[in-house]
């Protein structure tokens, strides 16, 4: 295998894995979306008081466990050119920044992560809007469906929006960049600690230093470090879900990131702009950790596979 097609295959490890995780966690997606939406505030969805538990048995009311997968198609569209794109990106990055910035310094992972994060929501980011707009498809107000499909759904956002109208949230989620680039940092300085532990105690053994960690020092490097990061820049997930939100009566009451985390403090405080927290954690953090640890065995297999081109 050439190296050029090993970095083809490398760009759509990510998404493969990116693609099983999602799927599995779709319904914790759902709940986290109904929790994060001001829908929880008024109309039909104010009797589950922000509780997932009561969110998610007025789902299965409703809908059935088909409403657990609203959004499931667009996620399947849009994971594997999000995550390809992320972990090539990042990749990429980090080995242009490498003469300059040492790769596994924490200003390369700063750096490689940010410019993984912006590339991969600006490609996707409409994807996401019709995602977020179809698990939202109930109208709180008035009980009606907004949508009759993804096909609806994409052309009333065109008609009543415009091409600006898929990108809803862009600005928070560029600032959500920055939770990606803290995870990128936290994952490569846990993997180099380990590193040099593993390979100072060979060292003293006598043996060769390694470039391989155990499987499961992946998944619990990359479970940390996913963990610490959505906690640390959690608003931004609200924020982002309220601006892509359906219209109320033709009127955008959240029309940019701060404005919009600025309004949820004023009317619901600290609970508001961590409302749904909990069910995110328990969807991100293990699809993370399996995520990442597929990509290190998918790179470290195709590395063994890979000749030099010419």
């Amino acid at each position: 295998m050439t190296a050029t097609n090993m970095k083809l295959l490398n760009l759509f490890s990510g998404g493969a894995a990116g693609t099983i995780a999602s799927c599995i966690t779709n319904p914790l997606e759902v709940v986290k979306t109904q929790l994060q939406s001001s829908s929880v505030a008024v109309g039909e969805l104010s009797s589950a008081a922000g509780s997932p538990m009561a969110i998610a048995r007025k789902i299965m009311q409703n809908d059935g466990v088909a409403g657990f997968f609203r959004g499931l198609r667009p996620t399947l569209v849009g994971i594997i050119p999000a995550r390809s794109v992320y972990f090539y990106s990042y990749e990429q990055s980090k080995r242009m920044l490498g003469p300059i910035l040492p790769e596994g310094s924490v200003s390369n992972a700063l750096l490689s992560g940010l410019a993984a994060g912006i590339a991969s929501n600006t490609l996707t980011n409409p994807i996401w809007v019709v995602k977020t707009r179809m698990q939202l498809l109930a109208d709180s107000s008035a009980g009606q469906k907004v949508y009759a499909g993804y096909r609806d759904a994409v052309r009333t956002i065109t008609k009543e929006e415009g091409v600006g109208g898929f990108y809803k949230g862009i600005s928070a989620s560029y600032w959500g960049c920055a939770e990606g680039a803290v995870q990128f940092m936290i994952y490569e300085q846990i993997k180099s600690r380990i590193f040099s532990r593993i390979n100072a105690q060979r060292e003293s053994e006598g043996l060769e230093p390694t470039d391989k960690l155990p499987k499961l020092v992946y998944f619990f490097s990359a479970a940390v470090a996913k963990g610490t990061a959505s906690i640390i820049t959690y608003p931004h997930e609200v924020a982002r879900t309220r601006m892509r939100e359906q219209a109320r009566n033709g009127v955008f009451k959240y029309k940019g990131m701060w404005q919009t985390i600025g309004a949820i403090a004023k009317e619901e405080g600290t609970k508001g702009l961590y409302s749904g927290m909990g069910v995110h954690l328990m969807k991100v953090v293990p699809n993370s950790a399996i995520m990442f640890l597929t990509y290190e065995i998918v790179n470290s297999w195709l590395d063994r596979f890979t000749v030099i081109d010419g």
